[in-house]
């Protein structure tokens, strides 16, 4: 190797160390100044954890009331409460929005005369309430679910031998009316259940009938999804 040749690869080699130099001067430097920012943030600020909750709280708020406007089952729900608030002050309809859909659930006593399956006046009131809010929400096609349920008392008349037929009756004319109001038929189901579901014991620990609690049972469900 000539000695020109030997003094320019030394050339090289001190230009790439010069280099490398530079690079890391630079990074180092962004590193310090990196640090010297967050050091000074935490130095001036002073965290107050009160306040830091309400904060988080707030914005969970404002998110949740967003995700809210923008659910069409949230929307109704929401649009129920307010028709139906006279309803629910009564205790003659609960409504609750649950992953399965909107649940109401309306005290048989206010929708039909003791041991038959015609609906009466204030239950048409409410039904076109109801009615009113699935229609109004144009862009998605819900589906309603209507079941009847009866408390134990046994029932046997001509029309109705037991309560099987009259909780399948009473859900059946829900829906009848519901399609005389315009939801079409295949969005609409019909099931009765007697008294195979009580959300109360209809007797207690002696066998004897608990009223308060049968009337509980004595029930219409419709859910909305």
């Amino acid at each position: 190797m000539s000695l020109q040749s030997h003094h320019n690869r030394y050339r090289a080699n001190e230009s790439d160390e010069a280099n490398l130099d530079e690079w890391l001067g630079t990074y180092s430097d962004m590193i310090t100044l990196i640090l010297c920012f967050f050091v000074l943030m935490v130095g001036i600020s002073k965290i107050d954890p009160l306040l830091f909750e309400q904060v988080k709280k707030g914005l969970r708020s404002e998110i949740a009331k967003e995700k809210e406007v923008k659910t069409p089952l949230a929307e109704i729900k929401h649009d129920l409460d307010s028709l139906l608030f006279q309803e629910k002050q009564d205790r003659r309809v609960s409504i609750s929005l649950s992953p399965k859909g909107i649940i109401l659930e309306f005290a048989s006593s206010s929708f039909y005369e003791p041991g038959t399956a015609v609906l009466g006046k204030s239950s048409h009131e409410m039904i076109s309430k109801v009615i009113h809010s699935v229609k109004n929400i144009t862009y998605y096609p819900f589906s309603i679910d209507i079941e009847g349920h009866t408390d134990n008392v046994p029932i046997h008349t001509p029309l109705y031998p037991s309560n099987w037929e009259l909780s399948v009756n009473r859900a059946t004319n829900l829906v009848k009316t519901m399609i005389d109001s315009g939801i079409t038929p295949d969005r609409l189901k019909a099931a009765g259940y007697a008294d195979t579901k009580p959300k109360l014991p209809n007797t207690d620990s002696l066998g004897q009938n608990l009223p308060s609690n049968q009337a509980v049972n004595r029930r219409v469900v419709v859910r909305i999804y």
